[in-house]
């Protein structure tokens, strides 16, 4: 049942570290949209640039300046594909493997107090309905990235 929740969370771009004390420890060493991709990477073991970005749910240009700041840090690897040069491909260093691992322990153990908490019925509904807010919610950041912006601001990115 918790690697259900799992694949929930992570195939549908949901991202419950956000809201997890135990995962700011985590934090100190990156912020949680590289921890995101970390677990993503983890999950999927190798991801193109391109990839890693719609699972994210940001631009390129926004997943290419996090992805740099993860090699510097050396829990990423990128490089070209064989098949195609202009494909990048990312996929974990050890480091970042650890990283990931104490990331996914957390959510697993939260997973576990919400099952353990839970009645077999409750937790099949709960997934049910995880699913069904996520789908929602995705879908109203498609429709909010289709729609033409207002008005710009400009945001600080970390390097």
């Amino acid at each position: 049942m918790i690697e259900q929740l799992l694949d929930l969370f992570v195939k549908n771009g949901l991202r419950p570290l956000n809201w997890m004390p135990e995962a700011r420890e985590l934090e100190q060493s990156v912020n949680s949209s590289e921890l995101s991709a970390l677990v993503l990477l983890d999950y999927y073991e190798e991801l193109t640039m391109s990839e890693l970005a719609e699972h994210l749910g940001a631009p390129l240009s926004t997943i290419t300046s996090l992805a740099k700041r993860l090699v510097r840090k050396e829990l990423i690897d990128r490089k070209q594909s064989d098949r195609d040069q202009r494909i990048i491909l990312v996929r974990l260093t050890s480091d970042g493997r650890q990283l990931a691992a104490q990331a996914k322990g957390i959510l697993e153990s939260s997973l576990v107090r919400v099952q353990d908490t839970l009645t077999a019925e409750e937790l099949q509904q709960f997934i049910a309905l995880a699913l069904k807010v996520g789908r929602a919610l995705q879908q109203g950041d498609k429709e909010e990235k289709a729609m033409p912006a207002k008005s710009l601001h400009k945001i600080q990115i970390e390097d």
